[in-house]
């Protein structure tokens, strides 16, 4: 009996290991993303190998859609939607992925749900460098906005 409880948890534990290594790169990218919506360009950059935060800076979401910053007034829990996923010879990891930022504008005040979307079409490029996965290019475009009350 302990033999199979044993085995039961190697496999359990072996299972987990790969779940995380192959959802490792989605998941950070879901987590620089975040960090470029909000600003945090500083933090998005120590997710990276070589790119810089005034590089992230001029690719930041909030800068891409439509009237900047300002238009942001509460941003709630982006969705993600991974379109492709290509790996290369070298071991790169390429993504291409739409984010969907759900936000508020200036004069709406609901805590409760967004009252518009922007979708940012993503390009993400990541290795493995030193046992961590890194980001190694991002490219951000503004793909759509709209009412969430109009669909």
């Amino acid at each position: 009996m302990k033999k199979v409880a044993v085995l039961l948890m190697a496999a359990a534990a072996a299972g987990y290991l790969y779940y995380r290594s192959s959802h490792a790169p989605e998941t950070l990218y879901k987590a620089f993303a975040k960090e470029v919506l909000h600003r945090h360009y500083e933090a998005a950059a120590a997710m990276t190998d070589g790119l810089t935060a005034a590089q992230l800076e001029r690719s930041g979401t909030q800068e891409k859609i439509g009237a900047g910053p300002a238009m942001f007034q509460t941003l709630f829990p982006s969705r993600f939607t991974i379109e492709s996923r290509e790996r290369s010879s070298d071991g790169t990891i390429t993504m291409k992925a739409v984010q969907t930022v759900l936000f508020n504008p200036p004069g709406v005040e609901s805590a409760m749900r967004a009252s518009m979307m922007a979708r940012m079409n993503q390009t993400v490029s990541m290795r493995k460098i030193s046992g961590d996965w890194k980001i190694v290019s991002f490219e951000n475009s503004f793909g759509s906005m709209d009412s969430l009350a109009a669909r």
